[in-house]
């Protein structure tokens, strides 16, 4: 959303209404706020007199958890979500997503698992939890991907949730990660 609005307001217009979301352009930046010295979350806070409202002022809140070394993290247990839905046939959906999945499988270790699900017209499950060991096959299932159909999120929600209770033991994290082009 920052990315087009720069891109259109550069350009001399103004971005459609719709693509200006908050959350995007917050996201964006990279803030470097200190890492806590106390606990696992540290809170940064500045006030400034509102430009927009005299006799107002505004509020930045700036929350920061402590950054784990790849020692002291606990095994994850990754649950991927993936539109595969024709809307995601374009070269800056599934192929983006694809790419970003491979990055991230690159970067996780040992007992860590990755599980894969998709949704379009109906959902699959295209690899259950599958450890690092056997990285290339979770490479193949991900390049394995095709978009076309329609659009069954719920049921994929669904799916991928069923999959990451499945590996909740109590000492490992279990998250499930949707990728999408939100036109759910």
């Amino acid at each position: 959303s920052y990315t087009v609005a720069r891109r259109k307001i550069l350009s001399g217009s103004l971005p459609p209404t719709e693509s200006v979301r908050v959350e995007e352009f917050v996201n964006y930046f990279r803030y470097a706020y200190p890492q806590p010295t106390d606990g696992a979350l540290g809170v940064t806070m500045e006030a400034a007199p509102s430009p927009f409202s005299p006799g107002k002022h505004l509020l930045r809140v700036g929350v920061q958890g402590k950054r784990l070394t790849m020692s002291e993290r606990k095994p994850a247990h990754l649950t991927f979500l993936v539109d595969v839905s024709g809307s995601m046939q374009s070269a800056d959906k599934l192929p983006l997503a694809q790419r970003a999945l491979r990055m991230l499988v690159d970067s996780l270790h040992d007992g860590d698992t990755v599980a894969l699900v998709t949704y379009a017209g109906a959902v699959r499950l295209v690899l259950p939890h599958t450890g690092m060991e056997k990285k290339a096959q979770i490479h193949e299932a991900i390049a394995s991907l095709t978009a076309g159909g329609s659009t069954a999120m719920a049921s994929g929600i669904e799916l991928a949730y069923q999959q990451a209770t499945k590996v909740l033991d109590g000492q490992s994290l279990s998250r499930v990660v949707i990728l999408s082009d939100g036109d759910a």
